[in-house]
């Protein structure tokens, strides 16, 4: 990142200068240190583990005795059965319970379209 010039016809504090120079030499300086750590956790996991981080969070594992999260299988099956019950109770009730009543009805002046003109 370059160092930012005053405007022209502008003198800048030399002590903002100086500030601002080292602000700069302790951000690449940081930004190198990190830069290398990261490099290096990246460097050390391999596919593998990718994979299997992956399956562990689908499927679970045995060793997840203290993970509270359920796996995204169990999730799945919850989903699925909240939606067969869903689905069973609209069947089990008739047609007329399912119809919109007064307070779900669109008001005529509740009605913000303008009328086609044609």
């Amino acid at each position: 990142m370059a160092i930012s010039t005053p405007v022209s016809g502008q003198q800048q504090d030399p002590h903002a200068a100086m500030n601002q120079n080292m602000r700069q030499i302790l951000n690449d300086a940081y930004a190198f240190v990190r830069g290398c750590d990261y490099n290096q956790t990246v460097a050390n996991i391999t596919y593998e583990e990718l994979l299997d981080a992956a399956i562990g969070r689908i499927e679970g594992t045995p060793t997840d005795t203290g993970n509270v999260r359920s796996t995204k299988l169990q999730r799945i099956a919850k989903i699925k059965n909240d939606l067969t019950s869903a689905v069973d109770t609209i069947k089990a009730k008739p047609a007329s319970a399912w119809v919109a009543n007064n307070a779900d009805a669109v008001q005529p002046d509740d009605s913000v379209n303008t009328p086609e003109e044609g």
